[in-house]
Protein backbone atom coordinates (compact mmCIF):
# COMPACT_ATOMS: atom_id res chain seq x y z
CA UNK A 1 0.00 0.00 0.00
CA UNK A 2 2.98 2.85 0.64
CA UNK A 3 4.39 1.72 -2.89
CA UNK A 4 0.29 2.17 -4.28
CA UNK A 5 0.13 5.90 -2.47
CA UNK A 6 3.69 6.75 -4.03
CA UNK A 7 2.00 5.75 -7.02
CA UNK A 8 -0.93 8.19 -6.27
CA UNK A 9 2.05 10.87 -5.81
CA UNK A 10 3.66 10.98 -9.13
CA UNK A 11 0.44 10.31 -10.77
CA UNK A 12 -0.76 13.57 -8.84
CA UNK A 13 2.49 15.21 -9.91
CA UNK A 14 1.89 14.11 -13.43
CA UNK A 15 -1.14 15.69 -13.92
CA UNK A 16 0.13 19.17 -12.20
CA UNK A 17 3.06 19.13 -14.72
CA UNK A 18 0.41 18.75 -17.67
CA UNK A 19 -1.62 21.11 -16.59
CA UNK A 20 0.92 23.81 -16.45
CA UNK A 21 2.06 23.53 -19.67
CA UNK A 22 -1.61 23.54 -20.76
CA UNK A 23 -3.47 26.12 -18.59
CA UNK A 24 -3.57 29.28 -20.39
CA UNK A 25 -4.96 27.29 -23.65
CA UNK A 26 -8.52 27.09 -24.32
CA UNK A 27 -10.45 23.65 -23.15
CA UNK A 28 -7.31 22.85 -21.94
CA UNK A 29 -9.07 20.45 -18.83
CA UNK A 30 -10.22 18.39 -21.89
CA UNK A 31 -6.45 18.18 -23.33
CA UNK A 32 -5.15 17.68 -20.01
CA UNK A 33 -7.24 14.54 -19.51
CA UNK A 34 -6.57 13.18 -22.92
CA UNK A 35 -3.01 13.04 -22.49
CA UNK A 36 -3.75 11.80 -18.47
CA UNK A 37 -5.21 8.50 -20.68
CA UNK A 38 -9.05 9.51 -19.49
CA UNK A 39 -11.87 9.81 -21.99
CA UNK A 40 -14.12 12.61 -21.46
CA UNK A 41 -16.43 10.80 -19.39
CA UNK A 42 -13.88 10.07 -16.95
CA UNK A 43 -13.55 13.24 -15.47
CA UNK A 44 -16.84 12.38 -13.66
CA UNK A 45 -17.07 8.83 -13.96
CA UNK A 46 -20.62 8.80 -11.80
CA UNK A 47 -20.81 5.02 -12.16
CA UNK A 48 -17.18 3.97 -12.46
CA UNK A 49 -16.73 2.42 -8.63
CA UNK A 50 -19.93 0.33 -9.84
CA UNK A 51 -18.58 -0.86 -13.27
CA UNK A 52 -15.25 -2.19 -11.97
CA UNK A 53 -15.04 -5.71 -10.21
CA UNK A 54 -11.31 -6.31 -8.39
CA UNK A 55 -9.71 -9.49 -6.42
CA UNK A 56 -7.12 -8.27 -4.69
CA UNK A 57 -5.19 -10.50 -2.38
CA UNK A 58 -2.14 -9.85 -0.52
CA UNK A 59 0.45 -10.41 -3.07
CA UNK A 60 -1.11 -8.54 -6.05
CA UNK A 61 0.67 -5.28 -4.69
CA UNK A 62 4.25 -5.38 -6.22
CA UNK A 63 6.88 -2.78 -6.73
CA UNK A 64 5.70 1.20 -7.20
CA UNK A 65 6.77 0.82 -10.25
CA UNK A 66 4.20 -1.98 -11.45
CA UNK A 67 0.91 -1.39 -9.91
CA UNK A 68 -1.30 -1.88 -13.20
CA UNK A 69 -2.73 -4.41 -11.43
CA UNK A 70 -3.54 -2.46 -8.12
CA UNK A 71 -7.09 -2.11 -7.11
CA UNK A 72 -9.09 0.72 -7.87
CA UNK A 73 -9.42 3.50 -5.09
CA UNK A 74 -10.65 6.74 -4.68
CA UNK A 75 -7.16 7.51 -4.85
CA UNK A 76 -7.48 6.72 -9.22
CA UNK A 77 -10.38 8.62 -9.71
CA UNK A 78 -9.66 11.62 -11.88
CA UNK A 79 -11.77 14.01 -10.04
CA UNK A 80 -9.91 13.39 -6.52
CA UNK A 81 -6.79 13.48 -9.06
CA UNK A 82 -7.52 16.66 -10.24
CA UNK A 83 -9.12 18.27 -7.24
CA UNK A 84 -5.96 17.04 -5.11
CA UNK A 85 -3.49 18.14 -7.86
CA UNK A 86 -5.03 21.55 -8.10
CA UNK A 87 -5.40 22.25 -4.46
CA UNK A 88 -2.17 21.03 -3.48
CA UNK A 89 -0.62 23.93 -5.78
CA UNK A 90 -3.81 25.97 -3.69
CA UNK A 91 -2.24 25.62 -0.94
CA UNK A 92 1.80 25.73 -1.34
CA UNK A 93 0.71 29.22 -3.35
CA UNK A 94 -0.83 30.32 -0.26
CA UNK A 95 2.08 29.38 1.99
CA UNK A 96 4.36 31.43 -0.77
CA UNK A 97 2.38 34.26 -1.02
CA UNK A 98 2.12 34.52 3.53
CA UNK A 99 5.73 34.03 3.17
CA UNK A 100 6.77 37.29 1.05
CA UNK A 101 3.69 39.41 2.60
CA UNK A 102 4.55 39.11 6.39
CA UNK A 103 2.46 41.49 8.58
CA UNK A 104 -0.11 42.83 5.14
CA UNK A 105 -2.33 40.14 6.15
CA UNK A 106 -4.96 40.12 8.65
CA UNK A 107 -4.56 37.01 11.01
CA UNK A 108 -8.97 36.34 10.70
CA UNK A 109 -8.41 36.58 6.57
CA UNK A 110 -5.18 34.38 6.71
CA UNK A 111 -7.48 31.91 8.73
CA UNK A 112 -10.77 32.20 6.52
CA UNK A 113 -8.66 32.08 2.92
CA UNK A 114 -7.06 28.56 4.74
CA UNK A 115 -10.14 27.31 5.90
CA UNK A 116 -12.17 27.67 2.67
CA UNK A 117 -9.07 26.39 0.82
CA UNK A 118 -9.71 23.30 3.44
CA UNK A 119 -13.55 22.60 3.59
CA UNK A 120 -13.91 22.78 -0.88
CA UNK A 121 -10.94 19.77 -1.03
CA UNK A 122 -12.76 17.63 1.99
CA UNK A 123 -16.05 17.88 0.71
CA UNK A 124 -15.08 17.01 -3.00
CA UNK A 125 -13.49 14.14 -1.40
CA UNK A 126 -16.60 13.31 0.51
CA UNK A 127 -18.54 13.68 -2.87
CA UNK A 128 -16.12 11.04 -4.56
CA UNK A 129 -16.87 8.43 -1.70
CA UNK A 130 -21.00 8.73 -1.96
CA UNK A 131 -20.13 8.00 -5.87
CA UNK A 132 -18.60 5.05 -4.65
CA UNK A 133 -21.31 4.13 -2.63
CA UNK A 134 -24.26 4.96 -5.46
CA UNK A 135 -25.64 8.05 -3.80
CA UNK A 136 -26.16 10.75 -5.93
CA UNK A 137 -27.68 13.04 -4.01
CA UNK A 138 -25.70 12.65 -1.34
CA UNK A 139 -22.55 13.01 -3.86
CA UNK A 140 -24.43 16.42 -4.89
CA UNK A 141 -25.04 18.30 -1.25
CA UNK A 142 -20.55 17.70 -0.95
CA UNK A 143 -20.12 19.36 -4.25
CA UNK A 144 -22.54 22.36 -3.43
CA UNK A 145 -20.83 22.64 0.01
CA UNK A 146 -17.56 22.96 -2.05
CA UNK A 147 -18.66 24.79 -4.51
CA UNK A 148 -19.46 27.18 -1.72
CA UNK A 149 -16.34 27.20 -0.04
CA UNK A 150 -14.92 27.90 -3.73
CA UNK A 151 -16.58 31.05 -3.72
CA UNK A 152 -15.57 32.15 -0.50
CA UNK A 153 -11.86 31.59 -1.62
CA UNK A 154 -13.00 33.68 -5.01
CA UNK A 155 -14.45 36.40 -2.36
CA UNK A 156 -11.51 36.47 0.07
CA UNK A 157 -8.75 36.43 -3.06
CA UNK A 158 -9.97 40.23 -3.59
CA UNK A 159 -9.58 41.25 -0.16
CA UNK A 160 -5.87 40.17 -0.52
CA UNK A 161 -3.42 42.94 -0.46
CA UNK A 162 0.19 43.28 -0.98
CA UNK A 163 2.65 46.49 -1.40
CA UNK A 164 3.81 44.98 -5.34
CA UNK A 165 0.47 45.26 -7.38
CA UNK A 166 2.42 43.05 -9.67
CA UNK A 167 3.09 40.30 -7.52
CA UNK A 168 -0.92 40.26 -6.20
CA UNK A 169 -2.26 40.50 -9.28
CA UNK A 170 -0.17 37.36 -10.74
CA UNK A 171 -1.07 35.83 -7.86
CA UNK A 172 -4.69 36.23 -8.16
CA UNK A 173 -4.44 35.28 -11.71
CA UNK A 174 -3.12 31.87 -11.51
CA UNK A 175 -5.15 31.26 -8.66
CA UNK A 176 -8.52 32.03 -10.06
CA UNK A 177 -7.29 29.86 -13.16
CA UNK A 178 -6.92 26.86 -10.96
CA UNK A 179 -10.90 27.43 -8.91
CA UNK A 180 -12.05 28.39 -11.96
CA UNK A 181 -11.04 24.58 -13.74
CA UNK A 182 -12.13 23.27 -10.47
CA UNK A 183 -15.73 24.77 -10.54
CA UNK A 184 -15.96 23.69 -14.39
CA UNK A 185 -15.07 20.33 -12.72
CA UNK A 186 -17.71 20.22 -9.84
CA UNK A 187 -20.53 21.32 -12.19
CA UNK A 188 -20.04 18.89 -14.62
CA UNK A 189 -20.17 15.78 -12.32
CA UNK A 190 -22.99 17.60 -10.45
CA UNK A 191 -24.93 17.07 -13.59
CA UNK A 192 -23.58 13.79 -14.28
CA UNK A 193 -25.04 12.88 -11.08
CA UNK A 194 -28.37 14.32 -11.39
CA UNK A 195 -28.96 12.51 -14.80
CA UNK A 196 -27.86 9.12 -13.59
CA UNK A 197 -30.07 9.68 -10.62
CA UNK A 198 -32.82 9.98 -12.77
CA UNK A 199 -31.72 7.29 -14.77
CA UNK A 200 -32.32 4.98 -11.61
CA UNK A 201 -35.71 3.21 -10.02
CA UNK A 202 -37.43 5.97 -8.63
CA UNK A 203 -35.12 8.88 -9.58
CA UNK A 204 -33.34 10.85 -6.93
CA UNK A 205 -35.88 12.69 -5.62
CA UNK A 206 -33.75 14.17 -2.59
CA UNK A 207 -30.53 14.99 -4.95
CA UNK A 208 -30.58 18.60 -3.95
Amino acid sequence: WRNYLKSSDRETARFLSIYNSLKDKPNHLDEVASLMGWDAEDMSMTDEFNSIEVDLDDNQLGPAENLEGAPYTLHKHPVFVVTRSLYRYLHQSWEHFMTHSQSEVAPQLCWKYANSLHQAEMNVLLSIQALDLGDFGLAICHLKNSLSALNQTLALLDQLCHPNREFIEAFRHEIRIRLFDLRELWLRVMQDCRIEGQRRPGGDEDQD
